[in-house]
């Protein structure tokens, strides 16, 4: 099915030029929560509660047994059902949403794991097809997602996790902020000086050295006494969710990231626009099935509003045919 999908929609909406540079492809991952319509208890077959017996252990028959409890994070509750993952593209100029890669799985799997499997499916099922850029939630903030991404030469877009701890060097006399930058003794984020692909590293200087302050009252106790001022490189190899491809604040990532948003725009049109749990639908296949056809449908409502056709176009084309 999955197939189906990339031949029949996913292919076509890229030569159509839906989602751009199909050598540059900037896609967001991100989870939804897909109720089943089965129950978690099953249905009892026997005619045991006609005879009184209500806690019986008779054998029930399971309608989706492929469905597993799950955290609804967004809801702050449990669910029972599956989870829909899901890789999308932001078309700019339309301000569409656009899906390239669907996948159902458990509803217990995080949606890290979820990520690593989008990713190694997508590379296979569109192998002329490269993804420049992924983004996702704080969710897939891991050193092993990072890691593989960099293994591709994909570009990392990740917030950090609330609660992450910065890794660096033991007795450091420096620390590390939630935004992967260095802040020196004053307390003060250093000044990012550009990233070295060769060496895999990010330099940081001195804001002293480099004008952004006035006065430092730990100038003398520094480990530099060069007017360049004191450098401190955050190395790939140390830690990857820091020495990022695109430096975390910037203009460019801050760009980047708020095209996250795609893939749970994509997924509330799923839900609520297309209706997908009102199927009361059971069984991962076909809930899986009805996902690609809402997919293969929104991408149909791009094209259409990429070619805009009119009443005059229409019974042109009729008649010709």
């Amino acid at each position: 099915m999955q197939q189906i999908f990339a031949r029949v929609a996913a292919e076509p909406a890229v030569r159509q030029g839906l989602f751009g540079d199909p050598q540059k492809l900037v896609v967001s991952g991100d989870g939804t929560c897909v109720l089943s319509g089965g129950s978690a208890w099953g249905s009892k077959q026997c005619s045991c509660r006609e005879q009184g017996l209500y806690n019986c252990d008779c054998p029930r028959i399971f309608s989706d047994p492929f469905a597993r409890y799950g955290w609804d994070s967004y809801h702050n509750c449990y669910f029972y059902g599956h989870t829909a993952y899901v890789l999308a593209a932001y078309n700019p100029v339309l301000k569409c949403d656009l899906p390239i890669y669907l996948r159902m799985v458990q509803a217990n799997r995080h949606d890290s794991v979820s990520s690593i499997v989008a990713l190694s499916e997508f590379r296979s099922l569109y192998p002329d097809f490269t993804i420049d850029t992924f983004c996702g939630d704080c969710a897939h903030d891991a050193v092993g997602i990072y890691g593989l991404l960099e293994h591709w030469k994909i570009k990392a877009v990740i917030p950090l996790k609330s609660n992450t701890k910065a890794d660096q060097k033991p007795n450091a006399d420096y620390t590390i902020n939630d935004k992967g930058v260095p802040v020196c003794q004053a307390g003060l984020p250093m000044v990012n000086w550009g990233f070295n692909p060769a060496n895999r590293r990010r330099k940081f200087r001195c804001p002293l050295a480099c004008g952004k302050i006035d006065h430092c009252d730990h100038k003398e106790t520094c480990h530099s006494d060069s007017a360049y001022g004191r450098t401190i490189y955050v190395t790939q190899h140390q830690n990857l969710r820091f020495a990022t491809r695109i430096r975390r604040g910037s203009a460019q990532w801050k760009a980047i990231l708020r095209s996250r948003t795609a893939s749970e725009r994509f997924n509330k049109r799923l839900l609520n626009d297309y209706g997908l749990e009102k199927h009361q639908a059971r069984g991962n296949k076909r809930i899986f099935w009805w996902s690609l056809v809402h997919a293969t449908n929104i991408l149909l409502d791009a094209a259409r509003k990429l070619n805009r056709p009119t009443f005059v176009s229409i019974l042109t084309a009729a008649c010709a045919a």
